[in-house]
Parts: structure tokens; C-alpha cells; sequence
């Protein structure tokens, strides 16, 4: 599949490494926030890993857009964090914000869901012998096709229903792929706190 979005549930500091390592260097272009992208240090690090930088507000969806048409046209992929916020370490997928799904609906682009799941290893967690980080295991799981869920109104505009649809289909893969495989929620910490004076 030479184009697509991929979404992930965001769930460590270093998920842009991970997601960076899945495909050729510069092959995917993952959307983070303005602030972080254009930090002087953090920034340079998100960047070299395919970050690009999405402004808060009305003003991010269009640039969205345009960094969507440069990435297809080179045949990269585009990667969304769709909860919007890291929760360290959860296995309950939080609702997803709808972007990415409006995207690939416009575009009829598929979407590539990725999960990562974790796992306790061979003893209790935070036992003596057990650990006190998971076992991390990243999934990449079949596409999803806009076509299959995606319905135009009389003005032929899609609609945000079926794009909602669309977007806790995706999400409930992912979360029954977590299920599937006994996901443990013993090392989840909550959201990750913004970087004060760079992201918060």
C-alpha cells in the first residue's frame, strides 16, 4: 500500500519513535502539536522523525490539508494520534477526535490502524521479581476503507455521522485487537504532562 493514514493510540513518550521505525526514514509524516515541532531542541528530534506541526485552533485542519496533499503525492504516509493526548501506558482507547477520518473520507485514502499492547511479562507487576515497565508489542492491523462506512447527504456533502462512524469503527478494532490479547492496565500512570513552556 503505497498511501495511507495510519492512526495509533498514543500511549508513551516515545510512540513517534516507534512509528518512525515502521517504515523507511522519512516515509511517514506524523502530526504533532505546533508548539512541540518548533521547540528549539525537542523540536529538531520530533522533526528528524517525520513531525510535522499542527496549530490549535480553526487554522489546523486546512494546514492538515496541505500537508496531506504533499505527503500523498510523494507516496508517504500520514500518521494522527487521534486521541488527541498520551495516557502512559492505557489499554482503554479514549474516543477519537475526527480528523484523520475526515481526511481519508475527502481523499478516499485508507486507514491503517496501529495499537500497541502491553503485557505484564512472567511475573505480577511491581512484585519483587516482576516489572515495573510493560512488555510493548506494536500491531499493525488490516486497513479500514472509507467507502465501507462513508454516506453523502442531497447536497452530496459527507456527513459528519458516518464520518463518526467511520472513526469508532477504527477505533473499536484496535481496542478489541488490545482485548483479544489480555492488554494489562496495571502500569497505566494517566496523561502525560505537557512540557511546561513548550507544550502546555
Amino acid at each position: 500500500m503505497r498511501r495511507a493514514i495510519t492512526v495509533s493510540n498514543h500511549t508513551t513518550f516515545m510512540d513517534p519513535v516507534k512509528i518512525a521505525a515502521l517504515a523507511l526514514p522519512g516515509m511517514i509524516y506524523q502530526t504533532l502539536l505546533e508548539a512541540t515541532v518548533e521547540s528549539p531542541v525537542l523540536g529538531t528530534f520530533t522533526r528528524l522523525l517525520g513531525g510535522v506541526p499542527i496549530p490549535r485552533g480553526r487554522t489546523g485542519f486546512p494546514k492538515i490539508r496541505g500537508i496531506c496533499e504533499r505527503a500523498f503525492k510523494y507516496n508517504h504516509y500520514l500518521h494522527f494520534y487521534p486521541e488527541g493526548e498520551c495516557y502512559l501506558y492505557n489499554q482503554k482507547i479514549r474516543e477519537f477526535q475526527s480528523g484523520a477520518f475526515k481526511i481519508a473520507a475527502e481523499t478516499d485514502i485508507p486507514v491503517v490502524p496501529l495499537v500497541t499492547v502491553f503485557s505484564d511479562g512472567l511475573f505480577r507487576p511491581w512484585s519483587f521479581w516482576g516489572r515495573s515497565l510493560p512488555v510493548e508489542t506494536l500491531v499493525v492491523l488490516e486497513p479500514v476503507y472509507p467507502s465501507d462506512f462513508i454516506r453523502r447527504d442531497e447536497k452530496g456533502e459527507i456527513t459528519s455521522e458516518s464520518i463518526k462512524e467511520f472513526s469508532e469503527a477504527v477505533r473499536q478494532k484496535m481496542q478489541d485487537e488490545i482485548d483479544s490479547r489480555n492488554g494489562s492496565a496495571a502500569f497505566y500512570r494517566g496523561r502525560l504532562e505537557r512540557i511546561k513552556g513548550i507544550n502546555n
